[in-house]
């Protein structure tokens, strides 16, 4: 009876170590394996039993389950890591691509087209009556204006390569969030009811720490585990993603800001649409180098750009060239010509009480006459708190009123064409005219005798007159070709404070922009940089507990080798022991 108690302990101890060996054997074929967790053999020793006189004997051990090796609140913290170095990273990414695309210090970036526009304006000044500076003049405002135009039209490019992110993003999401709902009810198939933290499906264990792993990457997330089945609830923030089998897929809204073309993508829950929390990941870097990155930027160029625009214009505007005109049409369109050109919707800046002098010019005699013309802003009627009285409101000029001046003018006409533009011509009278004195900003506004246009970065570029006659650039400020009075106020824009660029030159303005850029990217580098040593701290405090160590695998095959050779050799004792008991 004893022997047959001591031969089923062997056989129990054998298969004990064939499955240990199995483990042992899976630990080291997935010791390379990103995100393995290593398993290990539960062993319990079995109830003794009592064979009389007080005596109990032992009956072996059985395996009771296999289990990972695995810290969960480690895992967790894993998880973050890698969501707040995934986030990092890109937002290190977007500024690099940013860096590259303003290609600063180089002799091709946008401060050395705005240095050499400002360099060849001053070189007018050393040759008035040549028309050939006058054209390298415009022709380095045109690759001043491309250039803006290009670096605004490469963000725009890459805020929707960055939609487009987003939006891969979250289908990803989705299809993570279906593959660990699968794996969570086949989980919960083998392991509902089971005791002790055993696990019967340690394989698809692997494959959801791996999953849960890779959406950490895209967003931040929290787990639950529910201890009676081992399927886990997701939570990103306080949005529910998946719970007890029910899964909340995933949408992106556009989100537009100022009516503008361009739009944010955003990660937003179907079932309500409303913008799923996420705080850190791939997508939150996304989202922050849209936002901040990106479109902070775009915001600031548009800002350089205007400034630009008006101040050149108001200054520009006020000047003659070496030629006057003949004919000329605002660049603004006027929907009613009877109503106040203050409050026309496409002015391009505003304007205030003042006027500006129409010139007439004799190129035969060289003499020239100036007409005033008044500019009034349309003014409510208002109430004197103090008085109580009401003050007169005032209409305003108009389009209609500026033509009338114009052509109370002998020689000279004006009218309104059939787009809504304001035409200025002299007809055949032989006679030029220009602008000078604008003490309103009308010209610049309306876009007469301007030499850019456009309001921001996208839509900035040059004047088509003085693009198609260089000799129109407006150096003069007494008459036509007189002298270079306007070239030097022109130039000195680069050095001088502008109050539509903060009190700074067109010059510092710009390079502001790019110091907070640079000074931006180089903490972000250290930001990614120290994220992911925390990640990589947090992953070897993993691996040390959840890794293969596969020397000490080995050792423990080679244990469980032995007790197999070992209970192997009593099995063999035992059976002679059994012949020997037969044949007596």
């Amino acid at each position: 009876m004893f022997l047959f108690d001591t031969l089923h302990v062997a056989a129990s101890a054998m298969n004990n170590s064939q499955l240990g060996m199995q483990v042992t054997g899976q630990n080291l074929t997935n010791a390379q394996t990103v995100g393995y967790a290593r398993e290990t053999l539960n062993i319990q020793t079995n109830s003794s039993r009592k064979i009389g006189n007080g005596i109990t004997i032992g009956t072996g051990a059985s395996v009771t389950g296999i289990t990972q090796v695995i810290d969960k609140f480690l895992e967790e913290r894993l998880r973050n890591s890698i969501s707040d170095s995934t986030a990092s990273a890109t937002q290190e990414k977007y500024y690099s691509e940013l860096e590259a695309l303003l290609n600063e210090l180089t002799g091709y970036d946008l401060s050395t087209s705005i240095e050499t526009f400002f360099n060849s304006i001053d070189n007018i000044q050393n040759h008035p009556e040549d028309v050939t500076y006058r054209q390298m003049a415009v022709e380095q405002g045109l690759k001043l204006t491309q250039d803006i135009n290009r670096i605004s039209t490469e963000i725009i490019d890459i805020q929707r390569e960055i939609n487009s992110a987003v939006t891969n993003a979250a289908d990803d999401i989705n299809k993570l969030l279906t593959e660990i709902n699968e794996l969570n009810k086949n989980i919960a198939l083998y392991e509902s009811g089971g005791v002790n933290g055993s696990s019967d499906a340690v394989g698809l264990r692997d494959q959801r720490l791996a999953a849960l792993s890779k959406l950490s990457e895209y967003i931040n997330i929290k787990t639950v585990e529910n201890s009676q089945n081992g399927s886990v609830t997701i939570y990103c923030g306080s949005d529910i993603l998946l719970m007890d089998g029910v899964q909340n897929e995933l949408l992106v809204r556009k989100q537009y800001e100022n009516s503008d073309s361009i739009y944010f993508a955003e990660i937003c829950v179907k079932n309500s649409m409303t913008p799923l929390d996420i705080r850190s990941g791939n997508v939150a870097g996304l989202y922050q180098a849209n936002k901040e990155i990106m479109n902070n930027f775009s915001t600031e160029l548009d800002n350089f750009a205007a400034g630009l625009i008006n101040e050149f214009n108001n200054i520009y505007a006020s000047g003659q060239g070496l030629t006057g005109y003949t004919n000329l049409t605002s660049v603004i369109t006027f929907d009613d010509p009877d109503i106040a050109i203050s409050v026309n919707p496409n002015l391009n800046q505003p304007i205030s009480n003042g006027g500006f002098y129409l010139q007439l010019y004799d190129p035969n005699t060289t003499t020239t006459t100036d007409y005033y013309i008044p500019v009034e802003v349309a003014q409510p009627s208002q109430i004197d708190p103090f008085s109580l009285k009401k003050s007169p409101s005032v209409a305003g000029t108009t389009v209609n009123d500026i033509m009338l001046a114009i052509n109370s003018i002998n020689g000279i006409s004006a009218s309104v064409n059939s787009f809504g533009e304001l035409e200025i011509s002299t007809g055949n009278s032989g006679l030029e005219f220009a602008f000078a004195g604008d003490t309103s900003g009308v010209l610049a506004a309306i876009g007469l005798n301007t030499f850019f246009t456009g309001n921001s970065a996208q839509s900035i570029g040059i004047n088509q007159t003085v693009l198609n006659d260089p000799s129109k650039f407006a150096a003069s400020q007494k008459a036509v070709g007189y002298d270079v009075d306007n070239s030097v106020k022109l130039s000195a824009m680069s050095v001088k404070p502008i109050t539509g660029l903060d009190n700074k030159s067109v010059i510092d303005f710009y390079d502001g922009i790019i110091s907070e850029i640079m000074l931006a990217a180089s903490t972000m580098k250290s930001i990614a940089t120290t994220d992911s040593l925390y990640q990589a701290s947090i992953q070897a405090q993993r691996d040390s507990i959840s890794g293969v160590n596969i020397e000490e695998e080995t050792i423990l095959m080679m244990t469980y080798q032995r007790s197999f050779q070992a209970n192997s050799k009593l099995i063999s004792i035992i059976d002679e022991m059994l012949q020997t008991l037969i044949e007596l």
